[in-house]
């Protein structure tokens, strides 16, 4: 992988990051404050819980592929 694309690949994974943390967070407040009001926060809490196991495997996967070795041949 060549420098550009590289460097290409790591913004649309910063990118997807931040957009899929951004609503963990968001549902995680979203949870607090139905917790807080003694409301239903069941759905809520699930979906935080979903986002952030998705947040942390898409940061893994980004980590896995930026660390992978650069082939001479191009491949």
């Amino acid at each position: 992988m060549d420098g550009r694309r590289r460097r290409d690949l790591k913004e649309t994974f910063d990118l997807g990051l931040g957009f899929i943390g951004f609503f963990a967070v968001a549902f995680v407040a979203i949870t607090l404050y139905l917790e807080v009001t003694k409301q239903d926060a069941l759905i809520s809490a699930l979906t935080a819980l979903v986002l952030l196991l998705f947040e942390l495997g898409l940061w893994l996967l980004r980590r896995s592929v930026l660390n992978r070795p650069d082939r001479p041949d191009g491949s």
